[in-house]
């Protein structure tokens, strides 16, 4: 079967929002060629063995699987991160906090940055490589997380040193976790899906330790904040990503906390509330 009938006959078959570029995807990882080779020579014919090869990988596409854990990446912010069913697929919404976290690093000139939670490690390894300078430190309760994150930080030549525990229970082990706290940013794609939200089919095959943050989906933030109250914490800045209906309760949260803090709602592209911002 040749390249184009390949690309005509499944994009029909596949019901997602982009069929034509699955297919694409799918078949240049098949033939180990970028997707330019597939316009290029459409009348190539394939060989048995990688139209075998492709047909099981549409296979786990027909079945819901996502194009990343297929292909085993995702681009974020303009890199490429190894993703595998251990570690959330980064979103394209996220790259709102590598973008905020930058514009106030550069009046505010931090000396730390902490990614809770770091999954794949996108977030901190796109802040090391865009910002340079500054200790880059990232905490994980999942080891199979944290490989990949490590995997992916040594890939993008980043140094970053990466802890297992919960939200900031690693860092405060530390000899000087006082002073690395007090000139940070504090970074979070915390898991914030309520017990409705986690029924959405189209998460089963994400980990539900990144998404599932208890029934209201304030638990993380609820035991975060409870840390920043409990070791009397008072970091540079922090930045979270939330659900779209969750501002009002997590300023409560951040004010008994922090209740000399600055706390500021950012919006994504859709117009729902996506960041919170919270300053000294």
């Amino acid at each position: 079967m040749t390249i184009s009938k390949i690309l005509l006959q499944y994009s029909k078959l596949l019901k997602s929002s982009s069929p034509i570029l699955d297919v694409e995807l799918l078949l240049s990882k098949t033939l180990n060629k970028p997707k330019e080779y597939l316009y290029s020579y459409p009348e190539k014919k394939s060989t048995a063995f990688q139209l075998s090869k492709f047909k099981k990988l549409f296979s786990r596409r027909l079945k819901g699987e996502p194009i990343a854990y297929i292909l085993g990446r995702k681009e974020f912010y303009g890199l490429n991160f190894k993703v595998n069913p251990s570690v959330l697929i980064p979103r394209p919404e996220t790259e709102l906090l590598v973008e905020e976290i930058k514009q106030f690093a550069i009046s505010h000139r931090p000396l730390a940055f902490i990614d809770m939670g770091v999954g794949s490690g996108a977030i901190i390894i796109a802040l090391a490589k865009n910002l340079k300078k500054g200790n880059f430190y990232a905490t994980e309760i999942s080891s199979p997380a944290i490989k990949i994150a490590r995997q992916n930080a040594k890939f993008h030549k980043v140094k970053a040193d990466f802890l297992k525990g919960n939200l900031l229970e690693p860092l405060i082990k530390l000899k000087n976790s006082d002073f690395i706290l007090r000139t940070s940013i504090i970074v979070a794609n915390l898991p914030y899906l309520n017990k409705n939200e986690i029924k959405n089919p189209t998460l089963k095959f994400e980990p539900r330790l990144a998404l599932y943050g208890g029934p209201d989906g304030l638990k993380y933030f609820r035991e975060f904040f409870n840390q920043i109250q409990k070791y009397k914490l008072q970091p540079l800045a922090i930045f979270l990503e939330i659900g779209h209906n969750q501002a009002t309760k997590i300023k409560k949260l951040a004010y008994l906390a922090l209740p000399k803090y600055k706390f500021k709602v950012k919006k994504d592209l859709c117009g729902f509330d996506r960041l919170v911002i919270i300053t000294n």
